[in-house]
């Protein structure tokens, strides 16, 4: 059974917070999970002396800020709206009555902007705040700042369910109280051995083998099942394979996902109290339900161990939302949710040395994603300088360089700080890129125009689950082929309420209410709704994400900065040109991420060049064309770093036009006349005369050597059939002079006579005898080992059989003659009776 709000373990401390609350400004309350801190501390400030004003509670989920709004309303005997409300970006439940807020914290830091001295608050919580987003920690940084500057009586209090409050009641300066959590054990379990299997069929196997010990009277009632999930398609996965346990097991259960993209009525559907005994469910979760949401009846929780997690990447400017391991805090909070009630239980489908290796808690935000948002919000607050803002824990200087960076490119900020522009971007509740685009579009007359296709990349997509061919009918006649244009198009369809039928409702209707927020803040005149001026509203928002697309058959393109860059699928821009890349996401692993454009723009070039004239430029370089087989200039223009466009036209010689030749060379790609025959056979010898006569002084033909006579070849020439037809061992010779081409030909001789006229071929090596190679009848008459470099340098000679197979290979052929040829004669003479054998 659920616990009533005075059984509640945080209430053991009621007196305690009560006191600290009265005694001073600042207060961090520490509550495990379960102990109802976030119901019950707004209702003992309620009527505390001291208090004077509203009691706001900053929540980081609008389901969080939502439901726990209706909780404590019905706690206080009243409708939520009344006493208590909440706001959100998309929903709102106040009146003249309402004493406490429910309010996400990204909210709250925009509602400062136009009251930084919170006139009407008595009192602010900022719950869970462990979860650590940049709105809380910016949140705090402000409100620490307001209570020293100009409201001493400001009650804060910070909660947490994992909070190291030791750092954090050192940077308040304030007291902590510890209460007491959950009263009922949970166990854990883990895997035994890693899986490779998906999150979803484990989750289905721990599923059955949970129903299935309890069908079986092996185990305990398991009370409702909570299944942790890293987002909604993980989410549908495991709804299937629960529904599979559940027709094996013959349980009978509901199976209800739960996440923050659902109807509120499905959410509240899923966390709505119900007794397990009578209607038994499987609730599959994102981590909305890690914190302040409490399911009654929960009694079992599965935790895949995952989380979506927003990491910024540096190198190439983009926040990524990468699927990753969570903390042992956050695998702890997990758990407790099974500890709710009544005994609980854990299954973790990881094992104990994974987790291990976890680390101990989620990393801040203000550490992991984009800081421009968090800068300019700030900024326009009165603190001039970002860096000496109070942060709990500041963020490095090169993250917030970055921000910087991306803010003075947008132009709303200069050595000044922030400019018009920057402040009219801060009263605009979207991220700088779009708020610029705003701003621009609101002093060209198209503000509306942008704000459609700023909620639509703001929050889910509105165009999901409808067909390419249903949106490109939404298109005007005029209108480009545009991931932008359609969204903006379906966006005016609802506002006219002529939708295509297959579109989600729902996600559509809160892009139309974020509209109508954008565009009051950015104060739309509606003068120009052409296109022109919403291409030039965009450009001066996504100026550093303009890219070119380089065929039409193929979605590559040129992106600055960013080394494979591509279309997504599902975009339905088709031309090659410019485009903005208005959302970018990245996928691989990381020595080769591929950066995919799923929401393009296409934009006209005389646009990108009036906001850009400098981005633009020229370069001519030699290249080499397989098809031909010649050389070639092509002449590029560059935006920025991309190749834009690229024209060939065939070279004339010159000295670049013969690097690419010898560079070809090189590479094998041209193939000179008798060079492997001829050439280097001569470049063994003339190295091995090097080698024995050092004081000669020889060209040791070096590979710059070399380079030198390739080039010498290919003057003149453009094209592979002009240098291969030239003969190279020319060339190669001409590198010595007269006096040298006889000394080597004397001292490393391509052949020696032998004594019955064969001439036998010698090979070359550098660093090894030379060798040649003679039946052994031609040896006869010859007791010596031959020597060449006049006498200095003996031979290896191989003696061949009549049949051409070595029979020794030496270099003192005297002890041939004399020890081994008699052993073996006799042999051969049996085997060759025709051969002359001495």
């Amino acid at each position: 059974m659920a616990r009533t709000p005075e059984e509640l373990p945080i209430q053991r401390a009621r007196d305690e917070i009560r006191n600290a609350v009265r005694n001073a400004n600042r207060l961090v309350v520490v509550a495990p999970t379960g102990s109802g801190k976030s119901t019950q501390l707004p209702k003992m400030l309620l009527d505390l002396e001291g208090v004077k004003g509203d009691i706001v509670v900053l929540e980081p989920r609008r389901l969080a800020a939502r439901t726990l709004a209706m909780r404590v309303a019905h706690e206080l005997g009243d409708e939520c709206g009344g006493i208590v409300g909440f706001e959100t970006r998309h929903d709102r439940k106040l009146s003249t009555r309402t004493r406490i807020r429910f309010v996400t914290d990204g909210l709250f830091v925009r509602q400062m902007q136009s009251d930084p001295a919170l006139a009407r608050v008595g009192a602010v919580i900022l719950d869970e705040f462990h979860e650590r987003s940049v709105a809380i920690d910016v949140a705090l940084g402000l409100l620490k700042l307001a209570q020293e500057s100009r409201r001493a009586d400001l009650k804060l209090i910070v909660t947490s369910a994992t909070l190291e409050a030791t750092r954090l009641e050192s940077f308040l300066g304030c007291k902590t109280v510890l209460a007491e959590g959950r009263s009922y054990p949970v166990s854990i379990e883990y895997m035994g051995k890693p899986s490779r299997e998906t999150p979803w069929d484990l989750a289905g196997a721990a599923i059955e083998r949970v129903l299935d010990a309890f069908a079986q009277g092996r185990a305990d009632d398991p009370g409702h099942i909570l299944v942790f999930m890293p987002g909604g398609y993980e989410i549908m996965k495991t709804c299937e394979k629960a529904r599979i346990a559940l027709s094996r097991t013959g349980i009978a259960a509901e199976v209800l996902p739960l996440h923050g993209g659902l109807p509120p009525d499905e959410q509240d559907r899923a966390v709505s109290a119900v007794d397990p005994v009578k209607k038994r469910r499987i609730i599959v979760s994102t981590n909305v339900a890690e914190t302040s949401l409490t399911i009654d009846g929960v009694r079992t929780v599965i935790d895949c161990g995952l989380a979506r997690i927003h990491r910024y990447d540096p190198l190439r400017g983009l926040d990524t939302l990468r699927v990753e391991p969570i903390s042992k805090a956050s695998a702890e909070q997990r758990a407790g949710r099974a500890g709710r009630t009544a005994p609980g239980r854990a299954i973790r489908l990881w094992t104990i040395a994974e987790h291990e290796r976890r680390e101990a808690h989620t990393m801040a935000e203000v550490a992991r994603i984009d800081l421009a948002s968090a800068m300019l919000e700030t900024m326009s607050l009165g603190v001039a300088d970002f860096n000496r803002f109070p942060w709990l824990d500041a963020p490095d200087a090169a993250r917030t360089d970055e921000a910087a960076k991306t803010l003075s490119t947008l132009g709303a900020l200069d050595a000044h700080g922030l400019t018009a522009v920057g402040r009219a971007m801060a009263r605009v509740p979207a991220h700088p890129r779009l708020a610029r685009a705003l701003v621009e579009g609101a002093r060209l007359g198209c503000a509306r125009r942008v704000a459609r296709i700023a909620a639509s990349i703001s929050d889910r997509d509105p165009t999901d689950g409808i067909a390419p061919q249903a949106l490109l009918t939404l298109l005007a006649k005029d209108d480009p082929r545009s991931d932008a244009l359609v969204r903006e198009r379906l966006i005016e369809a609802a506002e006219t309420r002529a939708l295509p039928r297959e579109a989600d409702r729902l996600a559509i209707r809160e892009a139309v209410l974020v509209t109508e927020q954008l565009a009051r803040s950015a104060k739309d005149i509606g003068a120009d709704s052409s296109n022109a001026a919403l291409d030039c509203a965009l450009v001066a928002g996504f100026i550093d994400r303009i890219a070119f697309k380089l065929e039409r058959e193929r979605p590559h393109c040129a992106l600055a900065g960013r080394r494979k860059v591509e279309l997504a699928k599902e975009s339905l821009v088709y031309e090659p040109g410019f485009i903005i890349a208005l959302e970018v996401r990245e996928s691989g692993p990381d020595h080769d991420r591929l950066v995919s454009i799923p929401v393009a723009h296409p934009v006209p070039r005389e646009i990108v060049e009036a906001a850009l004239p400098h981005a633009f430029s020229r370069r001519f370089s030699a290249g080499w064309n397989k098809e031909t087989r010649a050389v070639e200039i092509a002449e590029e223009e560059l935006f920025l770093e991309a190749v834009v466009t690229r024209k060939a036209r065939p070279a004339k010689p010159s000295p670049e036009v013969e690097r690419e030749l010898v560079a070809r060379i090189q590479s094998g790609e041209i193939k000179l006349d008798g060079w492997e025959e001829h050439c280097d056979a001569w470049i063994a010898r003339v190295r091995c005369v090097a080698q024995w006569f050092p004081e000669r002084g020889l060209i040791a033909y070096s590979e710059e050597d070399l380079d030198v006579i390739r080039t010498e070849l290919v003057s003149g020439c453009v094209r592979a059939r002009e240098v291969e037809t030239k003969q190279a061992i020319d060339a190669v010779r001409s590198a010595l002079s007269w006096d040298d081409i006889q000394f080597v030909e004397k001292m490393a001789p391509v052949a020696i006579s032998m004594p019955r006229g064969f001439k036998m071929k010698i090979e070359y090596e550098v660093g090894a005898p030379p060798r040649g190679r003679a039946k052994i009848q031609d040896f006869y008459g010859l007791e010596e080992t031959p020597k060449v470099a006049g006498g200095r340098v003996a031979m290896v000679v191989e003696i061949l059989g009549p049949n051409y197979r070595p029979l020794q290979v030496t270099q003192d052929l005297a002890n041939f003659w004399r020890v081994l040829y008699p052993e073996m004669r006799n042999g051969l003479k049996r085997r060759y009776p025709r051969q002359e054998w001495r």
